[in-house]
């Protein structure tokens, strides 16, 4: 009889052995405190699918809290910190960010997720993660995801939603902690500079940021062949520039590929491979000039020739990237 008690005993769930209480939500203080709210709430303030707006201000201090790493359930902060672009959540009172208790989301899809726990062996599945986030994942259970173990099937589900993550432009957002948060903006106003024809005016965008500099000379058009400087552009869009006078040839390198081209000459080497460009190399007022589309595709860089007249020319080899 005792041992078939104790046996009882075991089997109730922890709630029902402290008097039939809820388990206790690690983010319970936020909510009384009014740092986050129920996106649909019950009478308790509670989320019905563990999904609460972070108040602004409040991002990063809950995104990255010890409350969250002291528990077993799967808790995310996703969204977006970048305030430039946050104008209408601040009109709703909220930030960009979420915090979404995974456990409370799935709870009702056990049969096919298994245990909703923090590195639980069942969510360290891909399925587990597909379509649940995207780029704009912030941290799980207070650790920026790249720090978890679930870093690497995170990273597989990114680059199969879309391949072009993978170039260089793009990764450093998405693999350094230090832009979780602005991922989706660094990306979707991604990198580059803006020139324009009869201007040495350059436009830099980086790192979220712009500045406005000069070019040695004007670009040119050359019957409808846009001519940059040799000097310039290809630097600012993270290129290795690297001119040898005496044989007067022009090496370029950038995101693992060269681009050899060399003064009177329409033939350039990409990656020791002949090519044809639709102008030589030459000689004006004293600088030296390169057809802007050629050398820049062909260093895996877009272009985009806007109404307005603006040149625009990207770090990465895309233009528009898809919902990721």
């Amino acid at each position: 009889m005792i041992i078939a008690a104790i046996l009882i005993f075991l089997s109730i769930p922890a709630f029902a052995q402290t008097g039939g209480q809820e388990e206790q939500l690690p983010y319970q203080e936020w909510i009384d405190k009014g740092w986050i709210k129920a996106v649909s709430p019950d009478e308790k303030g509670h989320d019905r699918l563990g999904w609460y707006y972070i108040m602004p201000g409040k991002e990063k201090e809950i995104a990255y809290s010890d409350k969250l790493k002291n528990t077993d359930r799967l808790i995310i902060v996703d969204g977006s910190f970048y305030k430039n672009d946050l104008d209408y959540y601040y009109k709703e009172g909220r930030s960009g960010a979420t915090l979404r208790d995974i456990t409370t989301l799935r709870e009702s899809y056990k049969d096919l997720y298994g245990e909703i726990r923090y590195n639980h062996p069942d969510t360290l599945k891909y399925d587990f993660w597909k379509g649940l986030v995207t780029i704009n994942l912030v941290s799980i259970n207070g650790t920026p995801w790249q720090e978890t173990k679930y870093k690497d099937i995170l990273l597989r589900y990114f680059y199969n939603r879309w391949e072009g993550l993978k170039d260089p432009a793009y990764t450093k957002y998405l693999v350094d902690p230090k832009w979780n948060g602005y991922t989706v903006e660094c990306i979707y106003n991604w990198d580059g500079v803006d020139v324009w024809i009869g201007k040495d005016d350059i436009t830099v965008r980086y790192e979220l940021k712009e500045y406005n500099k000069k070019l040695p000379t004007k670009v040119i058009s050359d019957n409808g062949v846009a001519m940059i400087p040799l000097r310039g552009v290809m630097e600012e869009l993270g290129a290795v520039v690297d001119y040898n006078a005496k044989t007067q040839q022009i090496t370029i390198k950038d995101k693992g590929k060269t681009v050899v081209l060399k003064i009177g000459s329409d033939t350039a080497l990409v990656d020791g491979r002949a090519v044809k460009m639709p102008r030589k190399v030459y000689v004006k007022n004293g600088y030296t000039m390169l057809p802007l589309r050629f050398v820049a595709e062909n260093l895996d860089h877009a272009v985009e020739y806007l109404k307005d007249g603006t040149i625009m020319i990207w770090r990465a080899k895309y233009t528009t990237p898809p919902s990721i």
